[in-house]
């Protein structure tokens, strides 16, 4: 009887011969096509036992795997750049949860990545209340508390932040950010695409907000061709993953200094410990399917 339940157990998920961790059952990785000029769209989605990404970049898959933020990550430039459609299928007995550590698996054993970790003093804006105090408009539609980074349900994300929805789009006026339903430090992360250090929410307020911004990015990181529709905080949510741009900003917004003190905050250039993942080897084509 022992033996017959150990069997079954045994059946019920995939592991990796060369690494012994769970490991996706099938996994399909191709080029992604070319996006349109000016618009990236991304979908990271993994429920009903499989993985869809599209148009990621293998520092996105990096970031989910590993549990981190993008500024987390150092390594070659191509990690950023080059783009993916994946596919997977989920082992029996697999779930959201267990995406991390099969994204490990599937990126050591077909990209050979290699990594280690450092921690490092790193400098960064610190987004914390101006002089006058916060204007922050709460949130019209609060969404409930969604898993950690990279463990979207169903019905949730599988990209940054987790929570709530974003819309981006460039123009030749600057980028134009409307997000909704978001946390503060949601906020700080997602901007930080835009910014030459991340930015950290030390503003102690908590709850979600609503957010239109205009400004000009000092960087954009990840975003070749100029533009990303997103939703979810990097991938389209929802069945299907469907949406729309945002409209262009009909101004230039200032700086992204400017866009945030127009909700009461501010960023302040501060130094903080952070954990870093140093990427020291990673091919840029993966092994065939």
């Amino acid at each position: 009887m022992k033996l017959a339940f150990l069997s079954a157990a045994l059946c019920c998920a995939a592991f990796s011969q060369t690494s012994g961790k769970l490991a996706f059952e099938v996994a399909s990785i191709k080029p992604a096509d070319p996006s349109p000029m000016g618009q990236i769209m991304i979908q990271m989605r993994a429920d009903a036992g499989m993985l869809r990404y599209t148009n990621v970049s293998l520092k996105d898959c990096i970031r989910v795997a590993y549990r981190i933020k993008d500024y987390q990550i150092e390594g070659p430039d191509f990690i950023g750049d080059t783009r993916y459609n994946i596919t997977a299928k989920f082992p029996s007995g697999a779930t959201e949860s267990d995406v991390p550590e099969m994204l490990q698996v599937l990126l050591t054993d077909r990209f050979k990545l290699t990594v280690h970790r450092e921690k490092k003093d790193h400098a960064v804006y610190a987004l914390v209340a101006d002089k006058g105090g916060p204007k922050l408009k709460p949130a019209e539609v609060p969404t409930g508390d969604a898993p950690p980074d990279g463990q979207g349900g169903a019905r949730g994300p599988v990209g940054r932040g987790g929570r709530g929805g974003m819309m981006m789009s460039m123009g030749p006026d600057g980028m134009h950010v409307k997000a909704s339903s978001i946390t503060l430090a949601d906020l700080g992360e997602r901007l930080s695409r835009f910014t030459d250090k991340p930015i950290i929410d030390q503003t102690g307020i908590q709850g979600q907000y609503d957010f239109d911004l205009a400004f000009t990015p000092e960087n954009v990181r990840g975003m070749p061709g100029g533009g990303m529709m997103m939703r979810g905080g990097g991938a389209p949510s929802g069945p299907g993953g469907e949406g729309r741009p945002a409209e262009a900003a009909s101004d230039s917004g200032g700086t992204i200094f400017d866009a945030v003190q127009r909700y009461g905050l501010k960023l302040e250039s501060r130094k903080a410990p952070m954990d870093i993942v140093v990427v020291d080897h990673m091919e840029k084509s993966p092994t065939e399917n």
